[in-house]
């Protein structure tokens, strides 16, 4: 999967939106640990590497 991740850092930290490919829409995020969710990729039913 690849990303686009448009990053903004400044004096309140980093923000700024990332957009998945096949997708349209941009989904913004506000700092780092809210980056590393947006990029986590989404549950797939019955992908191995899913199991907890």
């Amino acid at each position: 999967m690849r990303f686009i991740v448009d990053l903004e850092y400044g004096a309140d930290g980093v923000h700024g939106q990332v957009t998945r490919e096949g997708r349209d829409l941009p989904e913004p995020f506000h700092g780092w640990l809210d980056l590393l969710r947006v990029l986590e990729a989404p549950y797939s039913r019955g992908n191995p590497w899913d199991e907890p």
